[in-house]
């Protein structure tokens, strides 16, 4: 398949291909973002209201938004649970970024709709580590596989009846802020993985725009 041959170019020549899909540089500003406030998300998340309105459906994406990596290229399956921490075949551990378990649990606890919409040439993998971490459980919608992410969202759409103006989407591509901000969904970057700062600001936009 023309998919596990892109995954096989794209995993033997990574040291060759990250630089242009991220820079060195912002895993390090990443790492950084999140140990400024994992220490408080706790405080955050108990003292933090739900804005409203809430929108009736939150779309996130997955490589370098929940997690530091690309599933298609940073990561080599197959993937393993042993003593809690998940690894991948060279004993890399798989984390998501610090504030988003916490930020996971906060959200389906407060009543919002989830779902996943990821681009991914590995989507096989990406499904196997949602199942190792135990994610599934918080996301109603899942749109994983190559190709455009308005495709993704017509899926949504037509699934579960919700009107792109009540979507929120945090992304950290340019190209797909653009793109599904055209169609009318609310669009957050996202520079450095998501963190409760960023989830927060988001809420409180959608909140204040959308009423």
């Amino acid at each position: 398949m023309l998919s596990d041959s892109v995954v096989f170019l794209l995993r033997t020549f990574r040291s060759f291909i990250a630089p242009v899909r991220r820079k060195p540089s912002d895993y390090q500003l990443t790492q950084d973002c999140g140990q400024k406030t994992q220490g408080d998300t706790a405080d955050m998340a108990s003292s933090f209201a739900p804005p409203t309105p809430k929108p009736e459906l939150l779309v996130l994406d997955v490589d370098w938004t929940l997690w530091p990596f690309h599933t298609d290229m940073d990561v080599s399956p197959p993937f393993k649970k042993d003593s809690g921490e998940v690894r991948d075949s060279r004993g890399k551990t798989i984390q998501p970024f610090p504030d988003v378990p916490r930020i996971l649990d906060w959200l389906k606890g407060n009543g919002y709709t989830l779902a996943l919409a990821s681009r991914t040439w590995a989507p096989s993998d990406m499904e196997r580590l949602l199942i190792l971490l135990d994610w599934n459980k918080y996301f109603s919608y899942k749109e994983i596989y190559k190709g455009t992410k308005t495709k993704h969202f017509s899926k949504f759409t037509q699934n579960s009846g919700v009107p792109y103006s009540k979507m929120l989407f945090f992304d950290d591509e340019d190209i797909n802020i653009h793109e599904i901000g055209r169609i009318g969904v609310m669009c957050i970057f996202v520079t450095n993985g998501l963190n409760w700062n960023l989830l927060k600001q988001g809420l409180e936009k959608f909140a204040k725009e959308r009423s």
